[in-house]
């Protein structure tokens, strides 16, 4: 009776532990806990009963984890068997903080402790027991309660310990001792628990949050994607200030690989630092504010960390300071940034290392199985193996992706452009919706963001963006941090709004380049640190100009409107053509062949706000609903922002009168292709609607 009472109080301190990491799912050991504490109540678990307890915990196991009943099926066997070992590797990652556990970790959690407490009753019930066997019996219980103590590395272990020293001592008193060692172990407990409360407190011990069932406020940045609510509060309070010479995303973790459930750390992705040209040294300070975590923030790769404790390297190229630093501590980070432009990325060769080849797998399966798109050739499907094949057509939403990536990387010159590419996709035309409002799902939670519900936040739109980049050929992935947050005399302050996730693309010659894809949040990232951030733009479709400059921009667009407003009344007049005319200006060719991707290629060489209206008006003619007003002030003003407003003038001037080859409406992009429902136009592209763009019921 005494080792079940210790088992059940060894059981609930190790709940308490876990919950935080996994969720309560981890509740539904119970049934095991309850065979075996019965068994040690009897004295008596028979060898049959042991062994058939532990066969049916395997598949109960799987399913109150979370996996659906399907996965049971024969045919199925290899998803559950790639489930559970992308746990095993996730139970060391595992940060607390927003209960992340997915289906692998709690099932890997579940069937583990499950066999070790009918092990340690199989070894314990029978009477007489040995005291070899008894500690044994014991050791194994603890294990469970060890492992979290050595995840979450605080002191919030001081009093889950004391109740643990307690469950030993009833595990090992005599029964007819029960009472007194009740009572001593009890006091001993207390006493241990305040004194080690009282010598080094820096946490919160007893959580009223969790006590009244309401969402704890965030404190803890879980860079494990969970694709799921957002489960803490966030309320713009400051969790770090970073002095830093120049805006960065504060990354924490690089998340590598692609598996079933989404992006992870590692998972046999080289681990050799890939050369950056382009990386300068920079160097930060960090003064902690609310955030209570051990993972250190950086610009970039980490060359060296100063702080008050031990420095742990952690997989995804991180770092941690142990014990995690308090409020108002502070710690030095010295990392390597890359710093670039567009015109150089744009310029930028094929990747040819062929270490870049792990950075464009996608999916590992069972046996080393992976499907991987073709290393710099844009627009090539990804080789597909006969068992692969069959994954796919198990999981239609696979394909279709595939299908998307091959589209977007169809007739790409280069790298560079393939991203822009992707990014439009995933931020342009009302295609997808940001919010936070999302449901916890099962199964594929980045295909179903992508052809389904269309609905996500960063975690859902970095994702999306890194798997439909690695599918296109292009070396990419994912990173969890923090976003720039507002600065104030280069001293950074980061909310816990700016709890953020991003991509990494690398270029041959420059290194790993930050990309931001996802739509406005409430995270700032300051537009320096991602060559596709757009312009600011105070009103609807501008750039941000004042004084006589911008009014004097403004006119000569008005004049040079006027003009292609009164040629429109003749006939062909609108916004692409004054785009047209500027490409022609500035050297250029346009025929009635040239796509509105070319000219925002030729455009480029102006400046990269210019090439942002080409793009917009590209993705614009295929997009639902009614088109956006007239962009014209908003080209003179992109002008403006990219060459200064004096020579923005004499281009607007020579554009008035310019005139291109053949004239026209630019046609689709390649890859486009005809939108349905519609026939050519004599051979000058898509026919437009009077508001420039196809109508929506002919979009492709």
């Amino acid at each position: 009776m005494m080792r079940a009472a210790g088992l059940l109080l060894a059981v609930a301190v190790t709940a308490a532990a876990w919950v935080p990491l996994l969720g309560w799912r981890v509740l539904w050991v119970a049934p095991v806990v309850a065979l075996a504490a019965g068994a040690l109540a009897v004295e008596r678990f028979p060898v049959r009963l042991a062994a058939a307890a532990q066969l049916a915990w395997i598949p109960a196991a799987v399913l109150a984890g979370g996996a659906p009943a399907g996965w049971l099926w024969p045919g199925a066997w290899d998803t559950i068997v790639l489930a559970l070992s992308d746990g095993v590797r996730e139970l060391a990652l595992l940060v607390p903080g927003e209960r992340a556990g997915d289906i692998g970790t709690r099932s890997v959690w579940l069937l583990g402790a499950g066999v070790l407490y009918l092990l340690a009753a199989a070894l314990a019930a029978p009477a007489p027991a040995s005291r070899l066997r008894s500690g044994t019996a014991f050791a194994v219980v603890a294990v469970p309660w060890a492992v979290a103590a050595a995840i979450r590395q605080t002191d919030e272990t001081a009093w889950p310990g004391a109740a643990l020293l307690l469950a030993g001592l009833l595990w090992f008193a005599p029964r007819r001792a029960a009472l007194p060692v009740l009572a001593l172990g009890t006091s001993a407990a207390l006493v241990a628990t305040v004194a080690a409360q009282a010598l080094g407190p820096r946490s919160q011990w007893l959580n009223v949050d969790d006590m009244v069932g309401r969402e704890e406020q965030f404190r803890t940045l879980n860079t494990t994607q969970s694709y799921g609510p957002i489960t803490d509060r966030r309320s713009g309070a400051t969790m770090l200030e970073i002095a830093s010479p120049r805006p960065a995303l504060w990354r924490m973790q690089v998340l590598e690989r692609y598996s079933w459930r989404g992006w992870e750390v590692g998972g046999g992705v080289v681990r050799d630092r890939l050369p950056e040209p382009a990386a300068e040294p920079v160097s930060i300070e960090v003064t902690v504010r609310g955030l209570r975590d051990s993972q250190v923030v950086s610009p970039g790769h980490i060359t060296s960390v100063e702080a008050s404790g031990k420095i742990d390297t952690m997989p995804g190229d991180a770092q941690r300071v142990i014990p995690q630093p308090r409020q108002d501590d502070t710690y030095r980070v010295q990392a390597e940034m890359v710093r670039t432009d567009p015109k150089a990325l744009r310029a930028a060769p094929p990747p040819t290392d062929p270490a870049l080849h792990a950075y464009t797998n996608l999916m590992y399966r069972w046996g080393g199985e992976r499907l991987a798109g073709n290393l710099g050739q844009y627009g090539a499907a990804p080789d597909v193996s006969p068992r692969l094949e069959r994954f796919i057509q198990r999981v239609p939403a696979m394909g279709e992706v595939i299908e998307t990536a091959r589209q977007l990387g169809s007739g790409a010159r280069s790298q560079y452009e393939v991203v822009e590419r992707v990014e439009r996709h995933l931020t342009g035309g009302g295609r997808f919706r940001y919010s936070t409002e999302v449901e916890r799902g099962v199964g594929f939670p980045i295909l179903d963001f992508l052809t389904a519900s269309r609905t996500g936040y960063c975690q859902h739109f970095a994702g999306a963006a890194a798997l439909l980049l690695r599918l296109a050929g292009v070396p990419t992935r994912v990173v969890a941090g923090f976003a720039t947050g507002r600065s104030e005399d280069g001293i950074y302050k980061v909310r816990d709004t700016d709890a953020h996730a991003w991509i990494e693309v690398y270029f041959e010659g420059v290194g790993w380049v930050p990309f931001d894809p996802t739509p406005a949040a409430d995270a700032e990232v300051a537009a320096e640190v991602d060559p596709l951030s757009p312009p600011p733009a105070p009103d609807k479709g501008g750039f941000a100009l004042a004084g006589p400059a911008a009014g004097l921009s403004l006119v000569l667009a008005a004049v040079v409107g006027l003009t292609l407003r009164r040629r429109s009344r003749r006939g062909g007049g609108h916004d692409g053509e004054l785009l047209e005319r500027l490409v022609v200006r500035t050297g250029g060719t346009v025929t009635p062949a040239t796509t509105l991707g070319d000219l925002r290629d030729q455009l480029g060489r102006i400046g990269p706000h210019v090439a942002a209206v080409a793009a917009d008006a590209e993705q614009a003619r295929y997009a639902p609903g009614p088109a956006p007003p007239g962009s014209r002030r908003r080209i003179a003003r992109a002008l403006a922002a990219d060459v200064g407003t004096p020579r923005a003038v004499l281009l607007l001037a020579g554009a008035a009168v310019a005139r291109p080859e053949g004239g026209g409406a630019p046609k689709p992009a390649a890859g486009q292709g005809r939108p349905e429902g519609r026939t050519d136009d004599g051979g000058n592209g898509t026919a437009l609607t009077t508001s420039g763009r196809s109508s929506p019921e002919s979009r492709s």
